[in-house]
């Protein structure tokens, strides 16, 4: 069975009966990668809960319209964890930032630590990237709302800021083991670990332990498993 596609427009735009000019972006894509054409029905997404149903009126590479036939709104699930995750080299961290996506995590924090590549200005100019990959990852994976990725800032701001919540550590403890409260949040360090003053300043903290495994996970592998894992956990318990 077939599932139209999905595409993106600003929030506040997808109203029925309503013709839709796609931006240049969207509507390469629309003509280019999923050869769309006159006729043809979509989806569109404002990454804010609303979902549309639509045809193409029009469809060119430089130009498409879309008119809508449906629109549904959807409440934001609270189920999605805030992922806290050191910046890691491009390639973990865009397959990090899709993959969050898909998994459901509301929120990425990316924060710089002591062993992280570069510095918070380096990890900034990443920022407009980053946000793009989630958009794109919404697309793909059909989620309704769009996941907000923050600037970046160094785990002593990010730590300071936020009161609790569980740090990826083999060492760690089980995760029925962990009180329900602090499942919200999930902090993955860099690929060499946090500094002993990092390790010494998340042990003065709220901050608890959570193992993932028995086997080594690579910190974008450990930032999806736990995010999905803790996301089922806060999911099955929320209201």
């Amino acid at each position: 069975m077939r599932t139209d596609p999905w595409l993106l427009v600003s929030p506040g735009s997808l109203k029925v009966g309503v013709d839709i000019l796609l931006d240049e972006e969207e509507a390469r894509h629309a003509s280019g990668v999923l050869r769309c054409r006159v006729g043809d029905r979509v989806v569109l997404a404002d990454g804010a809960g609303v979902v549309a149903h639509a045809e193409f009126i029009e469809c060119a590479r430089s130009r498409a319209v879309v008119r809508i036939t449906g629109v549904e709104r959807t409440e934001e699930t609270t189920g999605g964890v805030q992922l806290v995750l050191a910046v890691l080299h491009t390639k973990a961290m865009d397959w990090a930032v899709q993959k969050a996506v898909e998994v459901g995590a509301q929120s990425l924090f990316p924060v710089v630590c002591g062993r992280s590549q570069g510095d918070v200005h380096g990890a900034g100019r990443r920022l407009d990237h980053w946000r793009r990959v989630s958009r794109q990852a919404l697309k793909q994976c059909h989620r309704p709302w769009m996941m907000k990725v923050f600037e970046p800032e160094d785990l002593e701001t990010a730590i300071g800021r936020i009161a609790s919540g569980v740090v990826a550590d083999p060492e760690g403890g089980q995760l029925e083991s962990l009180p329900l409260e602090v499942c919200r949040t999930l902090l993955v360090g860099p690929e060499g670990g946090f500094t002993p003053r990092e390790i010494m300043r998340l042990d003065e903290t709220d901050w608890l332990r959570l193992n993932l495994g028995p086997h080594v996970l690579r910190a974008e592998t450990a930032a999806i498993v736990g995010a999905a894992i803790l996301g089922m956990r806060f999911g099955r318990n929320s209201s």
